[in-house]
């Protein structure tokens, strides 16, 4: 494994992503403010993170189960936080992904800073929904998407009448055959930052993490609701 050290961050990889590895530092260095504004910490807030970046499926689930005790990430997974580091896996097969797979790195920046910063310092058990919606939207993937397709996804999503928003708190629940769960957080994501809300809910769960878990729904329609009536 080659390693690289940054301010905030100690870079693992493996060969062939010496290209990856810079493209990703340079989107953190772009996204680590707004991260830190919405937080409201400082560098020392999250202290260095460490990340492991993988080419093999085998080294990657195998590294994950050597420093979690044995669990092993869902089939799908490309990108974890076990164990306070973050570790992910690269396709350099699928070129049309690379960039997709560049952001991956802060969107799992984006889970350390709920774990390190709301959730453990708040003792609150993990709301699933809620920090991938922010994870989604702030790792910049979702400025790819057009509109119209936002919009497509919208007309599947709102099909899931009193869809209970806590149940994605199982990650086995998070991609099934009736829907997508990242769906569900892109949605929510660009609601709650293009309207200026994330701020507001991020204090609303510090004090009162159970109004977030009863309002899950409710967040989603309204999200579907912005989408649908973009230009």
């Amino acid at each position: 494994m080659k390693q690289t050290i940054t301010k905030n961050l100690i870079l693992n990889y493996q060969d062939g992503l010496d290209d990856f590895v810079n493209t990703s530092i340079n989107i953190v260095d772009e996204k680590t403010p707004l991260i830190k504004e919405i937080f409201e910490c400082n560098d020392i807030g999250v202290g260095q993170l460490k990340a492991s970046f993988f080419t093999d499926r085998n080294d990657f689930v195998n590294y994950i189960s050597s420093i979690s005790g044995g669990h092993t990430p869902s089939s799908w997974a490309t990108g974890c936080f076990y164990n306070g580091e973050i570790q992910t896996l690269i396709d350099l097969n699928k070129k049309e992904n690379l960039e997709y797979q560049t952001h991956t790195l802060i969107h799992e920046i984006v889970h350390l800073y709920f774990n390190k910063l709301i959730y453990n310092k708040y003792e609150i058990d993990r709301i699933r929904w809620f920090d991938e919606s922010y994870a989604c939207y702030i790792d910049g993937n979702i400025e790819n998407i057009k509109i119209e397709n936002l919009k497509e996804i919208c007309v599947k999503l709102k099909s899931l009448n009193d869809f209970d928003m806590n149940t994605l708190d199982n990650i086995k629940n998070v991609r099934t055959n009736n829907y997508n769960g990242y769906d569900m957080f892109l949605t929510v994501g660009k609601y709650i930052f293009e309207n200026n809300l994330e701020k507001k809910y991020l204090k609303i769960l510090k004090n009162n993490p159970k109004k977030i878990r009863k309002i899950g729904l409710k967040i989603l329609s309204k999200a579907i609701s912005y989408v649908e009536n973009l230009n």
